[in-house]
Order: structure tokens, then sequence, then C-alpha cells
């Protein structure tokens, strides 16, 4: 039997589940926050190529609007991770009577494929008529002294299908991913491989990064063009991502050693053993402050009614306020992820007598850990990147308070995201366990 027919089978059989809901949910946000993206490229492009705007300072809007949609890039690949990632977990069992039942390994393979593509596809579908949706609104907002038309906001119809296209494919990947890390054999057990160790040599490319930074932007001692400080700043952006993990694990390692209670040695742990993980789940928020300290420079850098600072206030906010929402939804999904991966702990836990609230607390913990872990590093990376005009920023408290309550409010949306995911946790822990 093809893999395609076992997939209906099973599809018919077990229906739509809460976990299908929730990837599909995550799909459709990371589409819309996509195509809303793209559609003010095709509004900053249009006025550029139609002469509504000075040519000099309308080619620098539209290479901000690239910079922005590049930095959500990140934020859709991991939500796409997170998403498939929940619909492998709650699947591995029925995978894995499938495998014992005579089902191949490569049929077992195309069937969590199907799933992740499936799913994606009704998130494209839902995302593109959640875009059409805000679009009324975002056309409110003014830029460039002009206020937005919905035409100009709705790009190409090509431009829709490559968006979903890649939505898509990002889905696929993320599900070849997840089944190099996730194993079902024939005697129906699920194998979970360990995750490779982080490598020292992180740290001794950020701080080259850092360096080569402080030299020829921070300092100014190398002059440079604008466009390649915009560069320099995608690279230390890339390499605070790249240590992060490893910053976040030796944290956690220092508070698994002094924990005096249950719920924080075991959240300790979990982080230790998966900082990846856990910096996916608040990379969007830190890179969302790290925007923030940009965003705080518009006021403290506007000479009186200045409209390219107003401009990019407003677009830095947009941009924040995208990543905040895909952060959120990233948060909740990610941590109903680890929950179903962990059941068998939960079940287990239960029945030696630990508590509910000690299990929810460690999830809680778990998240918030690596959270102000990350957001604070975030701030220093910020505060680094804002070197040259730091001055003039600091003697401007509406620069520090807005982006103080940027901070804030990322933490804030992220710990409420992740409480979703806490009724799981009692669900999880006292459902039967099959014989």
């Amino acid at each position: 039997m093809t893999a395609i027919r076992l997939w209906a089978r099973l599809l018919r059989a077990t229906g739509p589940r809460a976990t299908d809901v929730l990837s599909a949910i995550a799909f459709a946000f990371a589409t819309a926050a996509l195509l809303a993206v793209l559609g003010g490229v095709n509004a900053f492009r249009l006025r550029l190529e139609t002469g509504a705007v000075d040519e000099a300072s309308g080619s620098f809007v539209l290479t901000l609007a690239f910079v922005a949609a590049a930095l959500l890039l990140p934020a859709v690949w991991t939500l796409a991770q997170a998403a498939v990632r929940l619909a492998i977990a709650r699947r591995d069992d029925r995978l894995a009577a499938l495998r014992l039942a005579g089902a191949t390994r490569g049929q077992v393979s195309a069937m969590a494929v199907l799933d992740a593509v499936a799913q994606a596809l009704v998130g494209v579908l839902v995302g593109a008529m959640l875009a059409l949706a805000v679009t009324p609104g975002i056309a409110r907002i003014e830029f460039q002294g002009l206020p937005f038309t919905v035409a100009e906001l709705l790009p190409p119809a090509w431009v829709w299908l490559a968006a979903g296209g890649a939505v898509i494919l990002i889905a696929l990947g993320a599900a070849l991913a997840s089944l190099r890390r996730v194993h079902v054999t024939p005697l129906g057990v699920a194998q979970r491989v360990t995750a490779k160790r982080l490598s020292l040599w992180r740290i001794a490319g950020f701080l080259l990064v850092v360096a080569v930074y402080v030299v020829t932007v921070g300092l100014g001692w190398i002059p440079v063009e604008t466009s390649v400080a915009i560069v320099f700043i995608g690279i230390v952006v890339l390499a605070y991502s790249l240590i992060g993990p490893l910053v976040i694990q030796g944290i956690a390692w220092l508070v698994a050693k002094g924990a005096r209670r249950p719920a924080t040695l075991l959240a300790a742990r979990r982080v230790v053993d998966d900082p990846r993980g856990a910096f996916n789940i608040v990379g969007a928020m830190a890179i969302a402050v790290m925007a923030g300290g940009f965003a705080s420079m518009a006021p403290a850098m506007a000479a009186g009614d200045d409209p390219m600072s107003r401009d990019m206030a407003t677009g830095a906010a947009l941009t924040i306020a995208i990543a905040a929402v895909l952060g959120a939804v990233l948060a909740g999904i990610a941590q109903s992820a680890k929950v179903l991966d962990q059941r068998r702990e939960h079940q287990a836990m239960h029945k030696m007598g630990v508590d509910l609230p000690v299990m929810q607390g460690a999830i809680m913990r778990q998240v918030t850990l690596p959270l102000l872990v990350a957001v604070g590093g975030a701030a220093g990376m910020a505060l680094l990147l804002i070197l040259p005009t730091i001055v003039i920023w600091w003697d401007n408290p509406s620069s520090v308070l807005t982006w103080a309550a940027m901070a804030v409010g990322a933490v804030a949306v992220t710990l409420g995201a992740t409480a979703c995911a806490l009724p799981l946790v009692r669900r999880v822990a006292t459902e039967a366990v099959p014989a």
C-alpha cells in the first residue's frame, strides 16, 4: 500500500486533532506576517518606480524594508519547525505502530512529511485570508508623507504564490530535518538522538565579528558606506544567534548547580540538555529587542518634524510588533511541542508523586530562564550596535523609556503565550498510558 493511501486512512481514522489545528495556526501566522511585510516592500517599490517619492530617500526606505523582511525570515523558519515538531511528536506512537505492523521506514517518513505539508497548505490559505483582512488597517498608516493604499499593499499574484510556496517548502525542510532526529524502528520504539554539543569556537567567532564591527562602524576607524554598515549589523545579529544557545546553556548549568527548588532544577536541566531549542523559542523576541534599540534611536535623532525619523520609528515599531506576534505564537506552539515530546516523562513523574504545579512551574521556568538571558544579551547587543550615537540616545529619556517598554512587553507577551501550554501538562500527565 502506498504512503499516500496509508496517510489518508490514518487521517480518516484519527481525524484532525488539537495539535494539527495548532500547527495550522502557526503556519497561518507565519504566512500572514510574510505577506504583510512583502506588501510593504511592494508599496515602497511602486512609489519609487512611479516617482511618487524622492529617489534617494525612496531607495533608502526600500532597503530598510528589505532588511525588515530579512529579519523576520528566521522567525518564520523557527515557527515552521515548531509546528512540524508538534505534529510529529503527537503521531510518534501511531507511526511506531504502523512500523510494527509492517510499514517501511520510507512510508512512515513520507506520511510524516505529508502531515506537515498538509498542515502548511491549510495554514497558507488561512494566512492569506488573514493578510487580506489586516491590509485595510495597515493602509491607514502613513509613510513618506503619504498614506498607503490597499492596491499598493497587495503584491502581484506571483508574489503571493511564491510566499505560500516558500512556507510550504520551509515546512517540508523542517519535517525532513525533524525526521533526522526521530526514527521509528520496527520494534515500535521511537528513538530520540541526543543533540550534538555546542562548540566553544562560537565564542571566538562572535568576538571576532564584534571586534570588526566596533572598528569599522562603532568607532569609525575604517570608513564604510551605509550599505556596508547594514551588512555588518546583519552579521552581528547572526553571530548573536550563534552564541546565544551557548550562553544560555552555561547560565542554565550554573542555575542547576545552585537550584533549591525542584521546578527550577528540572527546568535548568532541560535547558542544558537542549540549549538550541531553548534559544529558538526566545530568539524572535531577542531580535525584536535588538530592533527596538534602533527604533528608540529615531526620537533621539529627529530634528524637529523630520519625516525620515518618523518613518524609521514607525517602520521599526511595525517590525517589532510583527516579530512580537510571531514570537508569542512560537512560544505557545514550541512549549506545546515540548510537553508532548516529554509526555512519557510527565506521566512517570506524576505516577511517582510529583505535583502538577511543580511540573507546570518547570515549564514556565524553562522559558523564563532563556528568555531573560536572551533579552538581556540582546539589550547589550543593541547598545553595541548604536555605539556611534549612544550619547545622543542616553540624553533623550523618551528613547530609554520606549526601549524599556518594548523589552518588558516582549517578555510579558512570551510568558503569557507560554502559560497557554500549562493546561496541556495536566492533560498529558494524567492521561492513561496504553498497555
